[in-house]
């Protein structure tokens, strides 16, 4: 954790002591919290949910080809998002490559001038001040982020599965997303409306 998150979760527990929660209470949460990066960060891990992930979205594009297949993958912070990707990446190296569309051939030159060349797999997340500088790169400006946006709701885009973290999991419709990847513990209505970007016949 950056010192910036770890200061907010102290303040949290504070406010949980203070409003009666004791300091055993307290103690046993962080250490919760802490096992649950750790479990949830495992190299073994990351490279099984990598491949997972990469062996259910083709098969699910094989199933038929002919159908627009968006996918999401929600992860738990920014780190564990970063990680994921850099690992479907030394699997399927071709999802890194920047295109337009997955076949620039079969579209008209109006068609392509809406598309921007982006890689199949993108993630999505805010800059943090402490990032690293690939991760920070990575996650670039606003205005790369709405161009992000725009070309994941673009069914004709290169763009097809998107990393996130807080980021489009609620109030964000795009209706050709097929499938939802979650990694991150959710519940009540963030999970409700997480679910629901998926739910519709396309």
């Amino acid at each position: 954790l950056s010192d910036e998150q770890a200061k907010e979760i102290q303040k949290y527990y504070d406010k949980c002591t203070e409003e009666g929660a004791n300091l055993e209470q307290v103690e046993e949460s962080k250490r919760a919290m802490s096992e649950m990066r750790r479990i949830l960060g495992h190299p073994d891990r990351i490279k099984r949910l990598a491949m997972d992930v990469v062996e259910h979205y083709d098969a699910l594009c094989a199933q038929k080809p002919e159908i627009v297949q968006k996918a999401m993958v929600v992860c738990a912070d920014r780190q564990l998002a970063y990680r994921l990707l850099q690992e479907i990446l030394t699997i399927r190296s071709d999802w890194g490559i920047p295109h337009k569309a997955e076949n620039e051939d079969v579209l008209t030159d109006e068609q392509l001038d809406k598309l921007i060349p982006l890689p199949k797999i993108n993630l999505v997340a805010t800059q943090g001040a402490n990032d690293k500088k690939p991760l920070h790169d990575l996650c670039g400006t606003k205005e790369y982020r709405k161009k992000l946006d725009k070309q994941f709701k673009n069914n004709r885009s290169n763009f097809k599965v998107a990393i996130v973290v807080d980021m489009w999991i609620t109030g964000f419709d795009v209706p050709s997303l097929a499938v939802m990847y979650i990694d991150k513990p959710l519940q009540k209505h963030t999970l409700i409306q997480t679910i629901s970007r998926v739910n519709r016949v396309f």
